[in-house]
């Protein structure tokens, strides 16, 4: 993960990453936290969360790379940290075939 994409799912890895790149894998959940338990992680919409504050109620897990730490925090990492849910700027997605047929019909 390089620094331009540093930041998935409303979680900026940026500050943790180079220590998360320096550990000795195979390590379990409890050597993470001995390692790098401080550090913190930068959420989008709410205040930072230190790795010990999401890996230490996760009791034992062993992870085989930086990678799967990553993919292990944005699995525990809590709701509020990416926004509200179900929440797109897109537009509506649940059209019914009627409302969408009746938009296409209208002409100025």
């Amino acid at each position: 993960m390089s620094d331009d994409d540093s930041r998935e799912e409303g979680v900026n890895f940026g500050d943790v990453n180079p220590a998360l790149e320096e550990l000795s894998y195979p390590l379990s959940s409890e050597e993470l936290i001995d390692e790098v338990g401080d550090r913190e992680m930068q959420r989008t919409n709410a205040d930072p969360i230190t790795i010990e504050e999401l890996f230490g109620p996760m009791g034992e897990d062993t992870f085989e790379s930086a990678d799967d730490v990553r993919e292990m925090a944005l699995s525990q990492m809590p709701r509020d940290s990416v926004g509200r849910a179900n929440y797109s700027d897109r537009g509506v997605s649940d059209d019914t075939e009627e409302e969408s047929q009746a938009t296409e019909d209208e002409s100025f």
